[in-house]
């Protein structure tokens, strides 16, 4: 099987020039943690996820682990302070713009195993050569497929 015949192919994407604001309650409206971000032309510049927009907020010294005991810290007035900095600011300020990128015609193993490697994020975006956003594929839609197969199986 490969990525064409799994892939989502209605995809919400975002705008580089998107406020994060905007671009948040489009995540909270669709339900969903990322969203691609593209050019007019659909080509994919990057990804925007609630994991970009955390990294943005917290202090670096507390995810460097630079304070012994931080529990004393007015943790809500840090991050919302913080958060108050980047809400009015386009994404394209803070997006990761090295997300995963696999072609249509690659095999279920073969984006599993870029999934796996990557890490970062849990979709890859599926492009073709000039990276055009032809569609995207979550770790759990590739879990949803297996277990739809072993079921299909088990009812057989």
């Amino acid at each position: 099987m490969i990525a064409e015949h799994f892939m989502v192919t209605k995809v919400v994407t975002a705008q580089a020039k998107e406020l994060t604001s905007h671009v948040l309650d489009k995540m909270h409206h669709h339900k969903l943690r990322m969203l691609p971000v593209v050019d007019e032309e659909n080509h994919v510049l990057g990804i925007i996820s609630s994991f970009n927009i955390m990294q943005c907020i917290v202090p670096d010294y507390l995810v460097n682990g630079d304070l012994n005991q931080i529990s004393y810290a007015p943790d809500l007035g840090i991050l919302r302070e913080r958060y108050k900095k980047i809400v009015d600011c386009p994404i394209q300020k803070i997006m990761d713009t090295a997300p995963l990128f696999v072609n249509k015609n690659e095999s279920l193993l073969s984006v599993s195993a870029a999934l796996s490697a990557y890490g970062k994020h849990e979709y890859a975006l599926v492009v073709d050569d000039e990276k055009h956003l032809q569609g995207i594929i979550s770790a759990g839609d590739i879990l949803g497929r297996l277990k739809l197969k072993a079921s299909e199986k088990n009812n057989a």
